[in-house]
């Protein structure tokens, strides 16, 4: 594939937060042959090491892999280095024993760009700078397609970094909606926490979400309905009763005490 004169120093960006997109300079570059892009997929979390070449045959071969496996291998990598080749000729794929590498050097990738956002985002969250750091994690949220690496299974190490990167995504967006609820915010998250506990039923900081939300919003019969759904949920799920915080939300709303609350980690709202 030839790319435009203009183009020609532009990096190579991967996406990992949703299906795997890789771009230079606007030019998709994504491989179509699902066992191209499972190796990308596997090259692109170990950027920088080198990743054995058994490794790779026993993760691209989920079934158990065939005789031919380590010339297939060989053959997967060189069509990756041609669609991955730097207009000047030059790889960023190396082979050094006992596999391949995937080079650091000018390497973009999303989910880079969300930890240096999330990560900033928590500082300010964490310097009480509510509005700024609400902004940031935001962005941060905003690069997410949709599930990491959608569509790519059948490798331990990759649903190693999946479970990961949706950690910190959950992480990241409990602290978005604690920073709305710190700048009043609390009637524009309602709904979205709402759709979060159906995807989530036994995440208790969405559940203590809510109930505060619904409890700023002068809802306190619905936020402490929503702690009685939340406490059925978990106990007949996990057999325990909630968490320690999630009790003290509990108690602070019913007796409408907000001091109660700040026990429980809830920030008062900014007025």
């Amino acid at each position: 594939m030839s790319l435009p004169c203009l183009q020609a120093d532009q990096a190579l960006r991967y996406e990992l937060l949703g299906r795997l997109r890789v771009t230079r300079g606007g030019v998709d570059l994504t491989p179509e042959q699902p066992k191209l892009t499972k190796l990308l997929a596997l090259l692109l979390i170990r950027a920088g090491e080198t990743v054995p070449g058994d490794k790779l045959v026993a993760e691209l071969w989920e079934q158990g892999p065939p005789r031919c496996a380590v010339a297939s291998l060989r053959v997967y990598v060189s069509q990756l280095r041609k669609i991955l080749n730097e207009p000047r000729g030059t790889s960023p794929i190396s082979t050094t024993s006992p596999g391949y590498i995937l080079g650091v050097s000018g390497v973009k990738t999303d989910f880079q760009d969300f930890e240096a956002l999330y990560t900033r985002g928590r500082e300010r969250y964490g310097a009480a700078d509510f509005l700024h750091g609400s902004e940031l994690l935001r962005q941060a949220l905003s690069l997410w397609r949709g599930p990491v690496l959608e569509g790519i299974h059948g490798s331990l190490e990759i649903e190693s970094f999946v479970a990961v990167q949706e950690e910190k995504r959950l992480n990241c967006t409990e602290l978005s909606i604690d920073s709305a609820l710190a700048l009043g915010r609390h009637h524009e998250v309602i709904e979205d926490l709402q759709g979060l506990l159906v995807q989530h039923p036994l995440r208790e900081p969405f559940h203590r979400q809510l109930m505060v939300a619904l409890y700023r919003a002068g809802r306190q019969g619905d936020a402490l309905g929503a702690y009685r759904t939340a406490r059925r949920m978990i106990r007949e799920e996990l057999g325990v009763e909630p968490g320690p915080t999630l009790r003290l939300a509990h108690e602070a709303i019913l007796r409408a005490d907000p001091a109660r609350l700040e026990a429980a980690g809830v920030i008062p709202a900014i007025r």
